[in-house]
């Protein structure tokens, strides 16, 4: 189970973060008491231990006794060193008990656990909005134990107790620096659920001005948006509008055909499902042909299509059909037999 928190929206990072703050107040105290000490040394004919004794009690007020000679050239300096130096202690003392008492040393404990995950995140999703399509994708994204990182702007949302624990960031999703944080050069894909189109668009752009090979999914609220999308870069989108349309017409028409899709889509409640695999070069299947390979046989899998390197998807591919390497192979299955399939596509894979 992932453990993780959302990112405090606002919170200080980097030179200006707490323990930073607290470290050049330190730093200002020590310059202080050290200039105090070597006055007291010159100034009363002080050892060093003696000079470090009244700069300290000093400064902090706490006047035991006296060391060395008291004369005009000592009292001025004390009255200039109180001034500048409880001013000083003053600053370290406040910064050092907010570091403590106010919560900050937990904000940015906790934001650090939060960057070590995300520096440790790989071949992760992103989902640009946490809307109620954002929320969705999420949602979905989880139960296929998939990991991802949630980037939203308005911190009131991701309170929600299905995400618990989860990866968010509370900022732009068109900020650069806000992607590259949530990992955009090691993500495995992108989906862009902001509210207006516009958005849309400016996040597709600016995720493939980072990584152009990286797949967009956008969403478009619009008719006639696409285009704009597509131009940006986007590799598929979703109008949520026209396929709620296309699946209220297909319950009405096809009420078999939509219920064998919600049987391979939702995996949690059938053991059944549907994969993309990649044939790898050291695979047993590279030059055998479908019949030759017995898929089914082999492995209980089911072709359902087969995709060639720079070529379109093939539905129910012939049995003279020959596996090259980089293919894509869709199947469907139980997840045994996916798992199966997967270990002979792989590199070193045995047909037999």
């Amino acid at each position: 189970m992932r453990v993780a928190v959302p990112f405090p929206h606002g919170r200080d990072r980097g030179a200006d973060g707490p323990l930073s703050r607290l470290r050049y107040a330190l730093a200002l105290l020590a310059a202080v008491i050290l200039a105090g000490a070597l006055g007291y040394h010159f100034l009363s004919r002080l050892s060093a231990l003696d000079s470090f004794y009244m700069a300290i009690t000093t400064l902090f007020t706490v006047g035991f006794r006296e060391l060395g000679e008291v004369n005009a050239h000592t009292k001025i300096f004390t009255i200039f060193y109180l001034i500048v130096g409880l001013g000083v202690a003053t600053y370290a003392i406040s910064n050092l008990t907010a570091l403590l008492l106010e919560g900050d040393l937990r904000g940015y404990l906790m934001e650090r656990r939060m960057q070590k995950r995300l520096d440790d995140l790989r071949d992760h999703v992103i989902v640009c909005g946490f809307g109620k399509m954002g929320f969705q994708a999420a949602w979905e994204l989880k139960k296929a134990d998939v990991p991802f990182v949630i980037i939203e702007q308005d911190d009131t949302k991701g309170r929600s107790p299905r995400f618990s624990g989860e990866l968010i960031l509370y900022g732009n999703a068109m900020d650069d620096l806000m992607l590259e944080r949530a990992g955009i050069r090691r993500a495995r894909g992108l989906i862009t659920a902001l509210t207006t189109d516009a958005d849309n668009v400016l996040v597709t752009l600016t995720v493939k001005q980072i990584r152009p090979d990286l797949p967009v999914v956008a969403r478009s609220a619009k008719l006639g948006t696409e285009r704009q999308l597509r131009a940006a870069g986007a590799n598929h989108i979703v109008s949520p509008y026209e396929i709620g349309g296309r699946r209220m017409v297909g319950l009405l028409l096809k009420p078999e055909m939509m219920n064998f899709f919600d049987i391979v889509l939702q995996q949690e409640q059938f053991e059944v499902g549907m994969e993309r695999i990649s044939i790898s070069k050291g695979s047993a299947l590279v030059g055998q042909t479908l019949r030759e390979a017995q898929l089914r046989h082999a492995t209980g899998t089911l072709l359902v299509g087969l995709v060639h390197s720079g070529e379109g998807l093939r539905f129910n591919p012939p049995g003279d059909e020959r596996f090259q390497e980089g293919d894509e192979l869709l199947v469907m299955g139980s997840p045994e037999a996916l798992a199966a399939l997967t270990r002979l596509a792989g590199d070193g894979g045995n047909a037999g």
